[in-house]
């Protein structure tokens, strides 16, 4: 899922000592320089994926198998129409806008090393915005990201892993599982992950782990209840039962620090239990379910839960690829007073080769939120619920190898509760995409 990854570090404590904006702008620069996935254009990501993608076999589609050219560069320029740039019920703004973007993507693979790159930016600007009052009230967007994995093994044994994502962007990101499903200005967003790996016997291996997450707006005012730090440790622990198949026993351990004292530090405990499984080289599903402990260090009860999350992967053929993510946790919320959340979310991606020269892709996302209340002195907050919906479609026509035509169309629907959260949003866009 983009859902449900952890994060890796630095101690907490330094961390919050960050001195504002600056710090925040050192760090934000040196991430993006390191180390991601999608450049938005219109609401559709740029994919550095070239109209020849379709020639790869499918068995080939693995880690470490790449083309004679490692390196792919893709250029788009687009136009289109935002019916709610403001993404509001009260204060909707239409405008046409304009997009570019670039992304590039490496791979490099060896018997012992795999490596897969992907960095791109973007910028969208709106001809009739400025006149709204939302919270980023700004007539363009930005994009930038870096995506980086790694794998590295060490001995027959041993393994080492890492995979670092980071972006700083405006539009809200249902493929992320965090952050406001409205527009709300600029915001910085990292997730970092470091595994070892060790097989201890040719049926039993661990995998231990260290996460390192933060997000981090420009607006204050939303930065005040969103700013924060994750820091989870976690062990695997996994038996291979049949060649295909390895149940799984795991534990996770996460510190939740934010930047303003607004009482929602926190530690949780996972207590997790799943399987592993290969259906055929095409097919593989991943699944973890059991109950999470949280624990607030300050003005909060306690909080139990259970837990479930899950992947699924399946490339049909070489022209159709599907994949699938899941999770059902409690979550950090994305409003002032409430504390937190119960979340259920599901995505899917969807990739056809229509033709040789015809590919389109869909993704679907949905987000059911359950948001505790708070009564605190003279401050209460009630319960309430709130649903998003999200569906992006494109479609690209290669005229030559590296020229394209490319279109698309993205929804967005909020329902809430609390009516002035609500909202819908249709983005069209259509332009020109170059691929070498």
């Amino acid at each position: 899922m983009r859902m449900g990854a952890d994060p890796a570090g630095f101690k907490v404590n330094n961390m919050r000592k960050f001195n504002g904006h600056r710090g925040w702008s050192v760090y934000a620069a040196a991430s993006i320089c390191l180390v991601s996935q999608f450049a938005f254009a219109g609401g559709e990501p740029f994919v550095a994926s070239t109209s020849e993608s379709k020639n790869v076999p499918t068995e080939e589609l693995g880690t470490g198998i790449y083309s004679r050219f490692p390196f792919h560069v893709s250029v788009s320029v687009r136009g289109g129409y935002d019916d709610n740039v403001n993404t509001s019920k009260i204060d909707r703004q239409e405008s046409w806008f304009t997009n570019a973007g670039i992304a590039l993507t490496y791979d490099f693979g060896s018997p012992r090393t795999q490596l897969s790159l992907q960095t791109g930016a973007g910028a969208t600007y709106y001809w009739d915005q400025g006149r709204g009052v939302s919270a980023s009230n700004q007539d363009y967007d930005v994009n930038a990201y870096l995506s980086l994995s790694l794998l590295h093994k060490a001995s027959p044994r041993l393994s080492l892993a890492a995979t670092v994502y980071a972006s700083y962007q405006t539009e809200p990101d249902f493929t992320l599982a965090l952050g406001l499903t409205r527009r709300s200005g600029n915001y910085f967003y990292t997730q970092d992950k470091f595994t070892v790996s060790y097989l201890w016997t040719p049926r039993f291996s661990t995998a231990t782990s260290y996460t390192f997450g933060a997000i981090h707006y420009d607006d204050s005012g939303v930065g005040f209840f969103e700013d924060r730090f994750e820091n989870t440790f976690g062990n695997e622990f996994k038996f291979l039962i049949w060649p295909t198949t390895s149940l799984v026993a795991e534990y996770r351990f996460q510190l939740v620090n934010y930047d303003h004292d607004i009482m929602r530090d926190s530690t949780t405990h996972f207590a997790l239990g799943g399987v592993d499984h290969n259906f055929s080289p095409r097919f593989n599903a991943s699944f973890r379910a059991g109950a999470e402990f949280r624990s607030y260090e300050q003005g909060q009860d306690d909080r139990s839960s259970p837990y479930f999350e899950g992947t699924l992967n399946y490339a049909l053929g070489k022209d159709t690829s599907v994949s699938w993510t899941t999770r059902y946790a409690i979550e950090e919320p994305d409003v002032l007073l409430n504390p937190s959340r119960t979340t259920f979310r599901t995505g899917v991606r969807l990739k056809h080769n229509f033709t040789p020269r015809i590919t389109g892709s869909l993704g679907a996302y949905y987000v059911h939120d359950d948001y505790d209340s708070m009564i605190n002195n003279s401050v209460v907050s009630s319960a309430f619920t709130e649903e998003a919906f999200d569906i992006a479609l494109s479609v690209r026509y290669a005229v030559t190898r590296y020229f394209g035509i490319e279109a698309g169309y993205n929804h967005t629907e909020v329902w809430s509760d609390i009516d002035l959260r609500g909202y819908s949003r249709n983005r069209y866009w259509a332009g020109l995409n170059v691929i070498f």
